[in-house]
């Protein structure tokens, strides 16, 4: 598929009952380039997004079924404040992946700057 990609509206969700307002960002795109990705989200969080973190959503992926999901969350510190940073993960094919971020407002800006620079 190659440089396939979809760049999905970003939508502001807040979610109740986790103690933080989170807003959700997402994208589609290649297997091959969730990595890079991955790599370029990892240097916007002080803690606990790092190497281990993208290798997990990777093998997870990898071990999705075609239209699979997965939500993974990770304690993170951001700013110098202790959050969560939660994702999922869905296999639209063996080589889509649609990801989805729920984290702080000012990290899911964050990340969709790094989404407009790299996909």
């Amino acid at each position: 598929m190659g440089s396939r990609f979809i760049a999905a509206t970003a939508v502001a969700v807040t979610l109740f009952g986790c103690g933080q307002s989170l807003h959700e960002t997402s994208t589609e795109i290649d297997r091959v380039k969730l990595r890079p990705f991955l790599n370029a989200v990892g240097p916007l969080i002080e803690s606990g997004f790092g190497l281990a973190e993208i290798g997990q959503i990777e093998q997870e992926f990898a071990n999705l079924a075609k239209d699979g999901t997965h939500a993974l969350t990770f304690p993170i510190i951001y700013k110098g404040n202790k959050t969560k940073l939660r994702v999922t993960i869905r296999k639209e094919d063996s080589d889509i992946v649609e990801i989805r971020f729920f984290a702080v407002p000012q990290l899911v800006e964050q990340i969709e700057q790094v989404m407009k620079q790299t996909l």
